[in-house]
């Protein structure tokens, strides 16, 4: 039987590695947003629909509202002994992780008001956020860098630092600091 990597063995058995870090942050501005969109999409629906107009264009956007409001509504970021995970949404997708044996360090930082949310490239690497500014930089050990976005920024910087398992390096994280996009 094939043994998950990040799974340990307890009296014979496969178990999943227990979770160190996990956090959960709700964007309410995102939320807010699409559903004020949603109610006014379903009055114009409403609308339409007595002047005979075919309602297949207004049904696509109330779908592709409630996908957009189902996936970038939340930021779950776990650490566990192998790997950091930051997954969008219900279907933890869109994400990013990386096996800590990869990462050089990691850095809390605050965002620019000209930043903004969702995954998006930034001077500083690619962002993956859905509310506020604070964020964590994630150096590897290859000089790439990303950020993930963070209410709670200096506890995930500590959680993942400390499943390191070795001294954190900051040498390889760029822009550390830096507020201006």
């Amino acid at each position: 039987m094939a043994v998950d990597a990040r799974s340990v063995e307890i009296f014979g058995l496969p178990t999943i590695n227990p979770v160190k870090y996990r956090h959960t942050q709700i964007g309410w501005t995102t939320v807010i947003a699409l559903c004020i969109g949603l109610a006014l999409m379903l009055m114009v629906f409403g609308r339409m629909t007595r002047l005979f107009i075919p309602p297949t264009g207004f049904v696509a956007l109330i779908v592709f509202f409630s996908a957009l409001m189902m996936v970038f509504s939340f930021l779950t970021t776990e650490v566990d002994s192998h790997e950091f995970r930051a997954k969008f949404g219900v279907f933890g997708w869109p994400g990013k992780s990386a096996e800590l044996n990869d990462i050089a360090g990691v850095l809390p930082t605050r965002l620019s008001l000209t930043s903004g949310w969702g995954i998006r490239i930034t001077t500083r690497g690619w962002l993956f956020n859905v509310s506020g500014r604070g964020a964590v930089i994630v150096g590897l050990v290859s000089g790439k860098q990303f950020l993930i976005g963070t209410d709670e920024p200096e506890k995930l910087a500590d959680a993942i630092n400390q499943a390191l398992g070795r001294a954190p390096v900051f040498t390889f994280i760029r822009g550390a600091g830096v507020v201006a996009e």
